[in-house]
């Protein structure tokens, strides 16, 4: 522990240092936080090397946060907007995909490479989104709001079918159906126990130990974190993200009993929530961006334009907010990103012409390619 310590202290103190920095200049501290994960991280002036207790705090908080954003939200709002929000979800996720799939075949990427590169970028960040979201909700108005948090968990939801079949996809195999079924049947399963125990057994249990809370005051705090952490856990059990189990449990707690979590648990969100921004940060090489040269401009601009362009004809279309604030929300990139394109690298990737010298890779792509393109790519799509 006390090996860990330090670590952990570095962090905290480069996120308040950049944060206070970009918050005078006008710059999002989100961003902030990620640059001092850079500097700080192992790509940087290498300050912190074991990323182990940084990421599990990191973990912690994007269930925390999507347990908050679940809390702050109505499902009745979800219900009236459901259909326009999926009509919005494909949309723009369609047209972010073939941004990034002609990204992918003018570096001189095998089609298969490239649709799957355009499936990494078409995935928008839940923590970093769901963030802003929080942030500026008073401005963006609560439609706007239940839109972008609809299309956040659909998008969710897709990476989680494409992480479970990227070891068929990414060699080229054919897809099993009876995958696909099998995760299906997990999501309606995971749907119908949590609304059941959000609706029928959590109010029960709040009110009860509510009474307690005078005489000993933490209970009403780790039972509201128990809540959060019981469904993320329940959730990455059946294959999903630990943040989608969390997220659905805070949305089926309604009115008082919602509230009343509420302020139990966000104080203690934000301080993982940091750690998670950081330890973002801590992916980015920088210099695996200079390596890759021109392959990374077209990757980049694939992953911007591709993205914002998806969500402004989106809105357009479906009528659910601003075009140009919802393609610009949509922008950033994130954990899943980096998670899916992880997964190829290591099941193997397909036929793949290396930009740089011309040359076909055999059955896989460059390992040493893949892992410059997950990190530096990832530098640019998350901020």
């Amino acid at each position: 522990m006390a090996s860990v310590l330090p670590e952990l202290g570095v962090a905290v103190g480069a996120a308040l240092l950049l944060s206070l920095l970009f918050y005078r200049l006008g710059l999002p501290m989100i961003v902030g936080q990620l640059v001092a994960g850079m500097l700080v991280g192992p790509s940087g002036f290498g300050l912190i090397q074991d990323l182990t207790a940084i990421d599990l705090l990191a973990s912690l908080g994007i269930v925390l946060l999507l347990f908050v954003i679940g809390l702050e939200l109505d499902p009745r709002d979800l219900r009236k907007i459901g259909a326009r929000a999926i009509v919005l979800t494909i949309i723009e996720f369609t047209i972010a995909v073939a941004a990034g799939t002609f990204s992918g075949l003018a570096i001189g990427w095998s089609l298969q490479g490239s649709l799957f590169l355009g499936t990494v970028l078409g995935i928008s960040s839940t923590a970093i989104i769901g963030k802003m979201i929080l942030d500026r909700r008073a401005e963006s108005g609560e439609d706007m709001a239940s839109a972008m948090m609809a299309v956040l968990i659909i998008e969710d939801v897709v990476a989680v079918f494409l992480l479970l079949l990227t070891p068929q996809y990414a060699v080229g195999n054919q897809v099993q159906a009876s995958l696909v079924a099998l995760l299906a049947a997990k999501g309606v399963l995971l749907i119908i126990v949590t609304v059941g125990f959000g609706r029928f057994v959590a109010p029960r249990v709040i009110n009860w130990v509510s009474q307690y809370e005078v005489d000993v005051g933490e209970t009403a705090f780790l039972l509201s974190l128990s809540f959060g952490i019981l469904f993320g856990v329940l959730s990455a059990y059946l294959g999903f993200s630990p943040a989608i189990g969390a997220f659905l449990m805070g949305l089926t707690l309604l009115g008082k009993h919602s509230r009343y979590v509420k302020e139990k648990i966000s104080p203690v969100k934000d301080l993982f929530i940091v750690f998670f921004f950081v330890s973002m940060g801590t992916l980015i090489d920088a210099r695996s961006a200079l390596a890759l040269g021109p392959g990374l401009v077209l990757i980049m601009v694939g992953a911007v334009v591709g993205k914002f362009a998806g969500g402004y004809a989106a809105a357009r279309l479906s009528g659910l907010g601003i075009p140009v604030v919802v393609g610009r929300i949509l922008v950033p990139r994130g954990e899943f990103s980096l998670v899916l394109a992880k997964a190829a690298k290591r099941d193997g990737a397909p036929l793949c012409r290396d930009y740089r010298r011309g040359t076909v890779h055999p059955g896989a792509l460059d390992p040493d390619l893949v892992d410059r393109v997950v990190r530096a790519g990832s530098s640019g799509a998350i901020a």
